[in-house]
């Protein structure tokens, strides 16, 4: 599992307030009947972690970083609804194409995921890549990457980095030694040696960028890293759960060539070249992840060893997907917090 996500070729600019989509569904009901009358087998539905609402009168506001969705006209049991699907709620079949729920799927405010399907590796994988590209559409990227970020910032970005690596070391452990599955356990022990120790590493290249960086080596993780570290700790008593996490960890589902990864990591140190060591330790550790997870994610190996998992352990893949953006948001939202609060 990766301790460093990986940024997509193309990040997403944070969203253009005067943008939204209006959806003129008059009356729309939320209950699952009015959702699923119709052949393809069930499905669960989730909203995307990065997704707020907020309501007036008949109308709803479903946005993220990324986008807003306006729904006019909806019955007072929507934001219920919208709160219960934020967990998982299953349906008969897919939402209906001209219903409201349909056009948050659009969207990608809310994600759709066969539960009895086999072939669900493509859907799941999609569905992370998804909330992945929500993580880099937080404010602190787009101030990141237009050279923006203040030194203080870009040292504390490289110790969460660190701690967060650190913490993989523990979970992954944990995860071993939970385990139960006999065919997952041997997967989970492989990417437990190949990839503990990396924090040591990460270590050493943000000591190098000068006396500042051992400060926030010094002072610990923020509370948002230490959430992070946490709930995967916390999942990998659930192997299901863990197995999410993973897969949202190692998103893209399309592997990154090493010239790519080399070629960001450059880009990043020529914008910030006081802390060039330390971008070229995240690279070392970048690369590492590349060469011993750049082929079959931890997902497909589980499920063409074992078979796909049934519905109520994909529900709680989501989950484990699901809170591991949320709080790789929130990690990044307390660093970009960092610059406004000085």
């Amino acid at each position: 599992m990766s301790a460093v996500p990986v940024m997509p070729n193309s990040v997403p600019r944070p969203l253009d307030e005067s943008r939204q989509l209006a959806d003129a569904n008059t009356n729309t009901h939320p209950h699952p009947h009015a959702e699923t009358d119709r052949p393809g087998g069930a499905v669960w539905v989730i909203v995307s972690p990065h997704a707020e609402w907020s309501c007036a009168g008949d109308v709803v506001t479903v946005a993220s970083h990324e986008v807003s969705c306006t729904l006019h006209g909806v019955t007072p049991e929507v934001p219920t609804w919208l709160e219960r699907v934020r967990h998982g709620v299953l349906l008969a079949s897919a939402p209906a194409p001209s219903g409201w729920l349909a056009r948050l799927v659009d969207e990608g405010l809310v994600s759709v995921l066969p539960a009895t399907q086999p072939d669900i590796v493509p859907a799941f994988g999609s569905i992370c890549d998804t909330w992945m590209r929500g993580i880099f559409s937080t404010p602190f990227w787009a101030r990141f990457l237009a050279r923006e970020s203040s030194d203080i910032q870009v040292l504390a970005f490289l110790a969460q980095l660190y701690h967060r690596a650190a913490g993989a070391d523990v979970h992954n452990r944990i995860a071993v030694e939970r385990c139960t599955d006999p065919v997952l356990r041997p997967m989970l022990l492989r990417q437990y040696r190949e990839q503990r120790g990396q924090a040591t590493m990460l270590a050493a290249g943000l000591l190098r960028c000068g006396a500042a960086a051992r400060t926030f080596l010094d002072s610990g993780a923020f509370d948002a890293t230490h959430a992070l570290v946490d709930f995967i700790i916390e999942a990998a008593g659930d192997m299901p759960s863990y197995v999410g996490c993973c897969a949202l960890c190692q998103a893209p589902a399309a592997a990154r060539a090493v010239s790519e990864i080399e070629a960001q990591f450059e880009a990043l140190s020529q914008r910030y070249p006081s802390a060039a060591e330390g971008f070229a330790a995240v690279c070392a550790h970048a690369r590492h992840d590349a060469s011993v997870c750049g082929g079959t994610p931890l997902l497909s190996l589980w499920v063409q060893e074992a078979g796909p998992p049934d519905a109520a352990a994909r529900l709680r893949m989501l989950r484990g997907a699901s809170g591991v953006a949320a709080a790789y948001r929130a990690m990044f939202d307390a660093l970009y917090r960092l610059d406004e609060d000085m």
